[in-house]
């Protein structure tokens, strides 16, 4: 029978600065999933196609770069967005780079579903306070930033 010193130590999880932020991220993702998804787009999906909207012909290795995405998160997250015709890619024959771009389709259904992720946005800021938010923010990215060093 094992004692209890081997178990694992619970506190420890809990206070797991990692283990944390993406419990709350997984809740917040969550929450904006069923804001946003009867207008048959994913929370992780919106900002690919505010930034291809903001920016056509990114090529992927910038857009993961600059949505500070796995380049194989961001091959996940595009291929439903190539397959419902939201998202083109262009080149990339001969080892050249890829260029991604939003179609018109992907505009009208970015434009639907932006009330939706403006409201869950709203909320969820309302909830913490605009002053609180916008300080995590700073420092979540002051820490991210010192941890890429």
């Amino acid at each position: 029978m094992h004692s209890m010193q081997n178990q694992l130590d619970m506190a420890s999880v809990e206070n797991c600065t990692c283990f944390t932020v993406r419990r709350i991220s997984r809740a917040i993702t969550q929450f904006f999933d069923a804001e946003l998804g009867r207008h048959g787009v994913r929370p992780t999906q919106t900002p690919i196609l505010g930034a291809l909207q903001a920016k056509n012909g990114w090529s992927m290795a910038e857009l993961s770069e600059w949505l500070g995405m796995e380049r194989t998160t961001l091959l996940r997250n595009l291929r439903p967005l190539q397959r419902d015709g939201l998202v083109q890619a262009k080149g990339g024959g001969q080892g050249g780079p890829v260029k991604l771009e939003i179609t018109k389709k992907g505009r009208t259904a970015l434009a639907k579903v932006f009330p939706a992720w403006h409201s869950a946005q709203d909320k969820v800021v309302a909830i913490l306070g605009q002053e609180r938010w916008s300080s995590i923010i700073r420092d979540l990215e002051d820490v991210a930033s010192k941890l890429k060093g």
